[in-house]
């Protein structure tokens, strides 16, 4: 297989060069895709985080008005544990939509598309 492939670099050195800039080009665009997606995940992370944080603090004002008010207008206590729930809601929602993102080792696309190109050559070896 080396043979094959030393014999294709002596007759076309251009050959090689564009299969060099071609693996650049893939390589670039694997790692912008990974680093994409692990920016939308620890974004998510961060809703998700924050949003906790907020819901733990409106569950704890809504305790703290709940208590210190003898009596609390019916019309109000929906919002008083609503806009807790909410939150709390949204981030638990955030943090399991973050854990969704399945994001694939960089290397392991790059591996991949090597194997790839061995069994191309491997098929251009056998008549």
């Amino acid at each position: 297989m080396l043979k094959l492939l030393f014999k294709l670099l002596a007759l076309s050195p251009d050959l090689y060069k564009g299969h060099a800039k071609a693996y650049a080009d893939f390589a670039s665009w694997a790692w912008a895709q990974h680093l994409r997606r692990l920016r939308c995940r620890w974004a998510l992370y961060v809703l998700s985080a924050a949003s906790l944080m907020l819901g733990l603090t409106f569950s704890g004002l809504a305790i703290l008005i709940w208590s210190a008010l003898p009596v609390v207008d019916g019309r109000y206590i929906g919002v008083m544990w609503g806009l807790p729930s909410l939150f709390l809601g949204l981030g638990v929602a955030f943090g399991v939509w973050a854990r969704s993102f399945q994001t694939q080792a960089f290397w392991d696309v790059l591996k991949e598309q090597i194997q790839l190109d061995i069994l191309m050559l491997e098929q251009a070896k056998t008549p």
